[in-house]
């Protein structure tokens, strides 16, 4: 197994090795360090890329390895009146990709951003050969189908019309610490100064809350079912699922789904007593199975 276990960036670190890009005058934020192939690592909700921050330094060694925070998320752009959807935030993605004339892409999605690397292997299938090559994508949990998908209370509650908005004022480090304690494994728990610093970035700068306004991200995948569900029966591209079986949101209910689908090309790697985060709670074994996977030069799996 590869050694992983060299210091991780703190979050000052994270902002002070990043850039930002422009996308309709928002500022969108992306670290990117290494050689090498391009690999994305997208991030879920409510954190941002800092997620990544314990297996960054190992894919650096590897590739040429970009780590982005969507809009509304992390060090990027907050607009407090405005309708975020999860197409928008694959237009986003696509800029970047566009913008640094980038030919082939390895990606990493988590929660929130299985929906966008759904949707982007369905345009891959659409444009059929133009634009940019997926050479390989690992899916750790997340949403993959609406019907499967268990939001946890807090969640429901927030992206409740109306409601949400009233309850934002009273969502604080302790109730993101109640909700983030339960989709976590029973004995990797984020510790408390880990809490403090995944809310100190959710709610960047100077405390603003907008879970509300990002969780209709739900629904959404209703809207989309279907048509994200079709982009990975059809998709050519190597596909790598890794769950932790102890998430209540997308855990063992989701990975048992998959494994009766008549996926192309797709490997499946479980991690019991691993919660919702795989990347956070077991990072050496998530790392070392993902550069496997995303190193293969023949990428039939």
């Amino acid at each position: 197994m590869i050694d992983i276990t060299l210091p991780f960036k703190t979050v000052t670190e994270w902002l002070a090795g990043g850039k930002f890009f422009e996308y309709k005058n928002f500022q969108i934020f992306y670290i990117q360090e290494g050689k090498g192939n391009h690999l994305l690592l997208l991030h879920g909700f409510p954190t941002s890329s800092w997620d990544y921050a314990k297996v960054f330094n190992g894919f650096s060694r590897y590739f040429t390895t970009i780590a982005i925070d969507f809009l509304g998320f992390g060090y990027s752009s907050k607009p407090k009146n405005y309708q975020y959807t999860l197409m928008e935030q694959t237009d986003i993605i696509e800029s970047f990709i566009e913008k640094n004339a980038l030919k082939r892409v390895r990606f990493v999605f988590h929660d929130y951003a299985v929906s966008i690397g759904q949707e982007i292997l369905a345009r891959h299938k659409e444009r059929n050969g133009s634009g940019y090559e997926i050479d390989s994508a690992v899916f750790l949990n997340g949403g993959l189908f609406p019907e499967l998908h268990r939001p946890i209370f807090v969640q429901k509650l927030l992206a409740t019309p109306i409601l949400g908005g009233l309850l934002v004022p009273f969502f604080s480090e302790k109730t993101f610490a109640k909700a983030l304690a339960r989709v976590f494994g029973p004995n990797t728990q984020p510790t408390d100064k880990e809490i403090t610093t995944l809310w100190k970035l959710a709610t960047y700068p100077s405390g603003i809350k907008i879970p509300h306004l990002l969780l209709p991200y739900i629904k959404e995948r209703k809207v989309h079912g279907f048509r994200w569900k079709k982009a990975l029966l059809e998709t050519d591209v190597p596909l790598f699922f890794i769950n932790g079986l102890a998430d209540p949101v997308s855990g063992k209910h989701l990975i048992d789904e998959i494994e009766k689908l008549p996926l192309k090309n797709a490997k499946i790697l479980k991690l019991e007593n691993i919660g919702h985060y795989p990347h956070w709670e077991a990072p050496n074994e998530c790392f070392t199975a993902m550069n496997d996977f995303l190193n293969k030069k023949d990428k039939s799996v």
